[in-house]
């Protein structure tokens, strides 16, 4: 393969796990950079205060045949949610590590006509976790996260999420 070949629009690789993120503007530059689709989907990284976090992404981008928001589009901004939040706490402890999504579950309760909000809160079993990292360099965690939709839950997708220290 040649230079040529080469797309200027090229990736960094994915075995480079320095993502330089230390606040929400860096959280979705890095998003949008190594996650395209978040990019696609107009995912923008709302607030932040060390133990929740918002993300929030446009309808129009996420629409479905049906005038509301796609599922899948809603699975995956409550899946990056969690992978967003664990990205800002690794910078917090000043970590480099690769995180992965190693399953999910997701419940449906309404539909979504309007601008997408996904909220996340650390559970009470992140210092457990934290520890853990720290002392084996491995360390997994379930997190939660709702779709909110007028203060009520639309959907409830809970995720594994697995970090190794690089």
């Amino acid at each position: 393969m040649n230079d040529q070949s080469v797309p200027d629009n090229t990736l960094a690789s994915p075995f480079d796990n320095r993502l330089d993120i230390y606040d929400i503007a860096s959280l979705q530059t890095a998003l949008h950079t190594h996650i395209p689709i978040s990019g696609h989907m107009g995912i923008e990284a709302e607030s932040y205060d060390g133990e929740r976090l918002v993300l929030r992404a446009p309808l129009a981008n996420n629409i479905n045949h049906q005038q509301s928001a796609f599922g899948g589009s809603l699975f995956s901004l409550s899946a990056l949610a969690g992978w967003s939040i664990v990205q800002l706490k690794l910078a917090e402890m000043k970590i480099t590590a690769n995180t992965v999504i190693a399953g999910g579950d997701v419940s449906y309760s309404q539909p979504v006509f309007t601008t997408l909000h996904c909220e996340i809160e650390l559970p009470p079993t992140y210092p457990a976790f934290r520890d853990k990292l720290l002392n084996t360099g491995k360390a997994s965690i379930l997190l939660t996260s709702n779709i909110v939709l007028d203060g009520e839950s639309a959907m409830t997708f809970s995720g594994k999420y697995v970090v190794r220290k690089t």
